[in-house]
């Protein structure tokens, strides 16, 4: 799949503006309740919130669940200038600072973040690898990584998964978003991406431990909680 910047860009530049609604559309508002679980999980857990980075930000949600924590900063990070102008619109907060930057290059430094979070935007990434090896740079020793994602699966999963998102959720999303084929990419990025199992060997290859792995639905949505080694 073509998943370099330039592609990647410019096709979330073209739906950020209907990218809400059609997200809560076409998970009943499921999405809402796994992004304040993250937040729960992060305050049960009492992990450190100094300086958090939401990268793949999209629209804001998660960084918006997120200024529920104590937190001194939240760099809200996406590849998508539109995007980020989109979120600008919906939360005005002196902690968030905005960023536009490809998860694979990232102008931060290193060992700077307690936690990073990805909600929905691994799987977009053109360099997975290099990309979790970035990301592991720029958090703490000990700091956290939580991915929110849809992951390719087998079996009961899979009848819904080429039912529903490959089939009537691309036809409805390209036909309210008035895109070609923004909608039908992000059933094919699912379905090219890895399975949840082996994204987290991807994960510990590079250096992180998985903490807690949570199934959110049919094996296709799942939270997966990762510390940076020490």
């Amino acid at each position: 799949m073509d998943k370099s910047k330039d592609k990647i860009e410019s096709m979330f530049d073209e739906i950020a503006p209907f990218y809400d609604r059609l997200n809560h559309m076409f998970t009943l508002n499921a999405d809402v309740r796994w992004r304040k679980e993250i937040v729960r999980y992060i305050s049960e857990k009492k992990i450190s919130t100094e300086n958090i980075l939401d990268l793949a930000s999209g629209t804001g949600d998660l960084t918006i669940q997120l200024l529920n924590l104590n937190t001194k900063k939240i760099y809200s990070a996406d590849i998508s200038r539109r995007m980020l102008e989109m979120q600008k619109l919906k939360v005005s907060d002196s902690r968030i600072e905005f960023l536009q930057a490809d998860a694979s290059d990232l102008p931060l430094p290193d060992n700077y973040f307690d936690i990073v979070t990805i909600g929905f935007g691994v799987r977009n990434f053109e360099h997975p690898k290099r990309s979790m090896t970035e990301i592991k740079r720029v958090i703490k020793p000990g700091g956290k990584l939580i991915v929110l994602e849809m992951f390719k699966t087998n079996g009961l999963g899979i009848k819904l998964f080429n039912i529903y998102f490959g089939k009537i959720m691309p036809y409805l999303g390209n036909k309210i978003s008035k895109s070609k084929n923004a909608y039908s990419y992000l059933f094919e990025s699912v379905d090219s991406f890895y399975n949840v199992n082996d994204f987290i060997k991807l994960c510990e290859g590079v250096g992180f431990k998985l903490e807690y792995h949570k199934n959110n639905f049919m094996g296709i949505v799942n939270t997966v909680y990762f510390a940076k080694g020490k």
